[in-house]
């Protein structure tokens, strides 16, 4: 089977879901026999170029939030027949308008996956002059509410949807949806996360049994300043020894570096920077629990791995990705995302940090569940179940207009590439006005692969091999 896959992420210039869950979808659907091409924006001078043979769009940078390139409905070549048997979406911009149109022009069946909720995410694209204006925040996150409807609409002009958890499911009935509807979960690259465990990466003074880690994105979304608050008012008065090492990089590094100096709590706190993918695996593998507090996430990649690396989780309950994957008192903690969130998710940390059976329990619980859960070879299957499904959906749902007529025309432009173009412009707009206090990409070559050792390759890993168990 010809897979394309359509992504705002055709290469990987930053650590974040999407473009790492692309690159591994490609290669892996390649070693399950199928022919896989990638769709995308073109990239930027200075990014890494992009597979051969993929179909690009023109494209502009996203001043908002560095890496990102915001694609238009140009040129006329990347809408002829790409010769696909199916179209994967992984586009979550208005990109995903480009899977229907392979539909409607070109009789290919096509099947999106949903990664953003934009309610909770939209505000942070405002610019900080902005974001600081309450009354804006809400207009702007209602304003979201109206997009999503015009999503739902985009989902139904194709033939399946694919969401990372039940809330979300549950979410896009209410919005409309027509089409098939999949619950699958990211998969795991065991390339990176089987590999055997490297030596300890932490700071030497970060002693073990109070290791709190968290790897992600530092953007404002991910609410790590709260992590910060809740380390310095509840963690290490409690467990003086606790330490917190924040995994990433991103535009707000350099504040969260501030916070934690203002807070008096910089010595207790290490933000290494971004890591490659590969580097992950001993990263999580000797800390001893994995914290968050982001609500805008729909899978939450990084909790997958962390706990398929046998590592607990407390988190808030934010009632879609993380709570979908974390078993509340099995593997982790997840605590009430209320007023008292900050109290609630430090009082789990402290009980966890002085509990090291507790820690160890819960990590091997941990990782048995994500084994069966998250494994390339269920959710694999899974996605070629999809595409399955979509090839009926399009048999039992045929294009109405004739392609090239008068009407798919009028079709085309009023449904697909007016719209497109007009909001990606916007975007484009109120992104330029962020300011991005100087932030530059790191140097860092994000998806490489480990060089494949004789161990790794003669001893596959059923249990992970963590520090918890020493």
């Amino acid at each position: 089977m010809h897979i394309g896959i359509l992504t705002d992420y055709p290469v990987v210039t930053f650590a974040n879901g999407p473009s790492l869950a692309t690159q591994a979808l490609k290669r892996n659907l390649e070693g399950r026999g199928h022919q896989v091409t990638l769709v995308g924006p073109r990239p930027g001078p200075d990014e890494p170029l992009a597979h051969p043979g993929a179909v690009l769009l023109n494209a502009v940078s996203f001043r908002a939030h560095a890496g990102v390139r915001i694609p238009f409905p140009f040129p006329k070549s990347a809408f002829a027949h790409p010769g696909f048997d199916v179209v994967h979406s992984h586009a979550n911009s208005l990109l995903m308008h480009w899977a229907p149109m392979m539909r409607e022009e070109h009789n290919i069946p096509c099947v999106s996956t949903n990664t953003i909720y934009l309610p909770a995410f939209a505000q942070h694209l405002l610019p900080n002059q902005l974001y600081s204006i309450e009354a804006l925040r809400n207009f702007w996150s209602g304003l979201s509410w109206t997009v999503e409807r015009s999503f739902a609409s985009v989902y139904n002009a194709g033939d399946g949807l694919i969401v990372q958890c039940q809330t979300l499911a549950d979410y896009w009935k209410k919005k409309g949806l027509e089409v098939p509807l999949h619950v699958i979960p990211r998969p795991i690259d065991v390339k990176i996360f089987d590999q055997p465990l490297g030596p300890d990466p932490f700071r030497p003074d970060f002693e073990r049994g109070g290791r709190v880690i968290v790897v992600c994105r530092h953007a404002r979304e991910k609410d790590l300043d709260k992590l910060l608050l809740i380390f310095k008012k509840y963690v290490l008065p409690a467990v003086p020894h606790a330490s917190l090492t924040m995994v990433g990089d991103g535009q707000e590094h350099r504040v969260l570096k501030e916070q934690a100096q203002t807070l008096g709590i910089g010595e207790r706190c290490d933000f290494p920077g971004e890591k490659p993918h590969r580097d992950l695996r001993t990263w999580y593998g000797w800390a001893d629990l994995f914290s968050y507090a982001s609500m805008s996430e729909t899978y939450g990649q990084v909790i997958s791995e962390a706990l398929w690396c046998g590592v607990p989780v407390a988190a808030g309950d934010d009632g879609m990705g993380v709570a979908f994957q974390v078993k509340n008192g099995e593997d982790g903690v997840l605590v009430p995302n209320d007023s008292k969130l900050l109290e609630n998710l430090g009082e789990a940390t402290v009980r966890l940090l002085k509990d090291h059976d507790m820690r160890r329990t819960m990590g091997r619980r941990a990782a048995e569940r994500a084994r069966t859960r998250v494994s390339p070879e269920v959710v694999y299957a899974a996605y070629e179940h999809a595409y399955a499904v979509a090839r009926d959906h399009l048999r039992d749902n045929p294009v109405r207009r004739k392609p090239g007529s008068v009407a798919a025309k009028w079709h085309r432009a009023w449904n697909h590439v007016i719209p497109w173009t007009l909001q990606h412009s916007a975007l484009v707009t109120v992104g330029a006005t962020r300011n991005t206090g100087g932030y530059t990409m790191p140097k860092v070559k994000i998806d490489a692969l480990p060089e494949p050792t004789p161990e790794a390759a003669d001893t596959p890993a059923a249990e992970p091999k963590s520090a918890q168990g020493e």
